[in-house]
């Protein structure tokens, strides 16, 4: 009796190691994608049977990070032992799961060998009819040939070959059949592996064992890297009383090995590589010491060696989606599934489109240049859940430049350049009555005058922000006296002058700023001018 239980477990662990794997293909259906990484969602089902079974999960990215993987099933009769990442299993395995795709492999693989045995028939053809027509002439120039000989020759030849040049005809046609179905078969397993998503290579292989046998559906997860997003904005703008149209879009690319077909797509305002350990505050102890022994002690100026964290920046958009909001960050999920191939290649998706109301005003510097920026002031921009970006500017159907979105402010408002306006002409004169240079006995006084010059050449009133500036002195010998400025706003403390223009059609304003600088003879000013 002893015998035949251990002959019964004996065959059941033979019974257990040659069993086959278990091959299952996994199918992203969604991801979760932060600024450089992104979490693959995959849906496993599988037939088990009772007891360990080696399961090979096939179309796994290679830009897996194995740290990552996790694999739950809600049966509780299911427990998975190990998980391990391959670069690849069996391939004859993709091929039984691309029947169509084999399929046309063999028949081209046939095809190919028998063109290879037609041709080689063609070339010995062609080389036994050049036989033929070397002896021929060789024979008949011989002058030990009789003319029976000859007869009997030429008999031969004629009847050679005409076989040989028929049954050529024939080989030539066939050949040029078999090239034809050749390159066909060949463009459609390239239109069939165009059509088909890319699939990678790689596999996840589980070591799990149920106490009965049943289908058992799984959920997989893990993080790829090589994937990136980030935020890009379109704005548009049509008229000076009309709101802003701006356009969020996401630029998404990915080369992770895997098409994500049809998948739910989630953007989320974090980094998943980011430094996850608290700081630990430390006792800040002070290096104190007396005066004179700070060269015996070889002070070195060397910088803190405590290891500093960059602070991510915040990402919230939206378009069609929910807002989910927990502890850590902000996510967005878009109600559509989308399609983002693995191409490395860019991927613009809208995301959301609002009409933001603005303040529309111009502004110039003309110390620096003399155009005219046409700028829009948002109030209240928090709301709108922006975060910084480029965009591309269009102005009345006109591309105008590209900008920056940057709503990580302390102000109460928010401004986007929207370009520079050529019907609007600025320039500076100076006025040399009004400007003079003197020297006297102990100092020396130097006075600016100059016009600023603004022609609204449009069909419009505008409002301008205009801004000019006056030198400071750090040095309390040099100073500075400021003589006209045609009531501008003047910060003392900055030196900057701006005036709140309104210019009314095809009307010029004319602003005279005058400055005088007065110094030490014996000191010499390099910057003013």
């Amino acid at each position: 009796m002893r015998k035949n239980v251990l002959l019964f477990f004996l065959f059941l662990s033979v019974l257990h190691f040659s069993q086959k794997p278990i091959f299952t293909k996994a199918k992203v259906n969604a991801v979760n994608m932060y600024r450089t990484s992104a979490e693959l969602q995959n849906i496993i089902n599988v037939s088990l049977p009772a007891g360990t079974s080696e399961i090979v999960i096939t179309n796994i990215s290679e830009e897996v990070v194995e740290k990552s993987v996790q694999i739950n099933t809600n049966n509780k009769e299911i427990s998975v032992l190990s998980a391990q990442y391959r670069d690849g299993y069996d391939s004859k395995y993709s091929e039984t799961n691309n029947p169509n795709g084999k399929k046309i492999k063999d028949s081209i693989t046939i095809l190919e060998n028998l063109s290879a045995k037609i041709n080689i028939e063609r070339q010995t053809n062609e080389k036994t009819l050049e036989l033929l027509d070397k002896n021929q002439g060789l024979l008949v120039g011989s002058n030990t040939s009789s003319v029976a000989q000859l007869m009997q020759l030429t008999e031969y030849y004629k009847t050679k070959r005409n076989e040989i040049s028929v049954a050529q005809i024939d080989i030539n046609k066939k050949y040029a059949e078999t090239i034809l179905k050749l390159e066909r078969l060949r463009t459609r397993l390239k239109a069939n592996a165009d059509a088909e998503e890319t699939f990678s290579d790689g596999v996840l292989v589980l070591k799990v064992v149920s106490s009965t046998a049943g289908n058992a559906k799984m959920n997989l997860g893990y993080l790829v890297e090589n994937v990136s997003w980030e935020p890009f904005y379109e704005v548009k703008g049509n008229k000076l009383t009309e709101p802003l149209d701006v356009t969020f879009k996401a630029k998404v690319r990915q080369d992770t090995g895997l098409d994500w077909k049809g998948v739910k797509l989630s953007l989320i305002n974090a980094r998943s590589s980011r430094n996850n350990v608290a700081p630990v505050m430390n006792p800040w102890f002070l290096n104190s010491y007396k005066n004179e022994e700070r060269a015996n002690l070889g002070y070195s100026s060397g910088k803190d060696t405590l290891r500093t964290r960059d602070i991510e920046e915040v990402v919230v958009i939206g378009y069609g989606i929910k807002i989910n909001e927990n502890q850590l960050n902000v996510s967005f999920d878009a109600d559509i599934p989308y399609d983002i191939l693995s191409n490395n290649e860019d991927h613009f998706i809208n995301l959301k489109q609002i009409k933001i109301p603005a303040d529309f005003k111009y502004y110039a510097v003309p110390k620096y240049n003399t155009n005219a920026y046409l700028v829009a002031d948002i109030k209240d921009f928090n709301k709108y859940n922006l975060i910084s970006g480029s965009a591309s500017v269009i102005f009345e159907n006109m591309y105008v430049g590209e900008t920056r979105i940057n709503p990580n402010l302390t102000d109460d408002k928010m401004s986007i350049t929207l370009g520079d306006d050529k019907k609007i002409s600025i320039r500076k004169e100076i006025v040399n009555d009004k400007s003079s240079e003197k020297l006297f006995s102990s100092y020396q006084e130097k006075t600016f005058a100059y016009d600023l010059i603004i022609r609204n050449n449009k069909k419009e009133a505008i409002t301008m922000d205009l801004r000019d500036q006056i030198p400071l002195s750090k040095d309390e010998a040099v100073k500075i006296e400021l003589l006209q400025s045609d009531n501008a706003e003047l910060d003392k403390e900055k030196g900057f002058l701006t005036w709140n223009l309104k210019i009314s059609p095809s009307e010029t304003k004319k602003i005279r700023v005058s400055y005088k600088v007065r110094y030490p003879k014996d000191f010499s000013i390099g910057n003013l001018n």
